[in-house]
C-alpha cells in the first residue's frame, strides 16, 4: 500500500503545452556511427537495436514538425581524436582508433532521417549538447520556450542535454519512443530520472496530436 499523500511526494510531474512559434525539436546524435548497421558501434559488435528503435518514430515526428515549420536542430558528437575527447573517449576502448571522428561518414547524420541543409547543426564533444557549443544561442535566436528532446543515448547525452536545458530555463520535453541506448536495462530508469527530476516525458502519439493542433509557424 502506498502511504504517500500529495503533500509528501517530493516532486510534481511536469507538463508543458507546446507554444506556437516557440517550440524547437532537438535530435541528439542520430549519427551513422550510432544508428547505421555499418557504423562504428555495430562494427564493433555493440547491440544497436535499442538505439535504432527511435528511427521510425523520428521519421513520423519530423514529418509533423516540418508541416508546422517547427525548427529542427541536429547535434553530432565527435572529436578529432583521443586528445580532445577527454575521459569519455578513454573510457570507450572501441573508439581508440576510430569512430565518432569529425569529418568522417560515421560522424554524419543518418541519412534515412532526412536532414536538410536549412536545419541547424550543433557540433559537440561532450555529453551535454550545451557544453561549449552554440546550442543555447541558437535556441534563443529561435525564441524557444519548449524544447522537444529526442535521440541517443537515453541515459547519457539525452539525459545530460535535457538537464542542461532546464538549467537554462527552457522547458525540456523528452519523447520516449524517440530515444534509445546501448544498454536497454538503463532506459527506463533514465526516463524515470528525467521525469521526476527536470523534464516532461511524453509519448509520441500525444506529442503528434498536440503538434497537429498548433498554428503553422511562418
Amino acid at each position: 500500500m502506498n502511504s504517500e499523500t500529495p503533500s509528501t511526494i517530493p516532486f510534481e510531474t511536469a507538463h508543458w503545452d507546446l507554444t506556437p512559434g516557440r517550440t524547437v525539436l532537438v535530435i541528439i546524435d542520430p549519427q551513422n556511427d550510432f544508428l547505421h548497421l555499418e557504423g562504428r558501434y555495430a562494427e564493433k559488435g555493440i547491440d544497436i537495436e535499442h538505439m535504432r528503435r527511435c528511427i521510425e518514430p523520428l521519421k513520423q515526428l519530423l514529418k509533423d514538425v516540418r508541416a508546422k515549420n517547427i525548427p529542427v536542430v541536429w547535434t553530432r558528437h565527435g572529436t578529432r581524436g583521443l586528445e580532445d575527447g577527454g575521459p569519455f573517449m578513454r573510457l570507450r576502448p572501441f573508439l581508440a582508433d576510430g569512430g565518432l571522428r569529425q569529418g568522417t561518414w560515421g560522424y554524419e547524420v543518418y541519412e534515412e532521417l532526412g536532414p536538410r541543409a536549412e536545419d541547424w547543426y550543433i557540433e559537440k564533444t561532450r555529453l551535454s549538447a550545451f557544453f561549449q557549443t552554440n546550442l543555447e544561442s541558437v535556441l534563443r535566436s529561435l525564441n524557444a520556450d519548449t524544447v522537444l528532446i529526442t535521440g541517443v543515448l537515453t541515459n547519457q547525452c539525452v539525459a545530460a542535454t535535457s538537464k542542461d536545458a532546464m538549467f537554462r530555463d527552457f522547458k525540456p520535453i523528452v519523447i520516449e519512443e524517440c530515444t534509445g541506448t546501448t544498454m536497454p536495462h538503463l532506459h527506463d530508469p533514465a526516463i524515470e530520472m528525467m521525469q521526476v527530476g527536470w523534464a516532461e516525458v511524453r509519448d509520441l502519439e500525444s506529442t503528434l496530436s498536440e503538434i497537429r493542433q498548433l498554428a503553422t509557424a511562418k
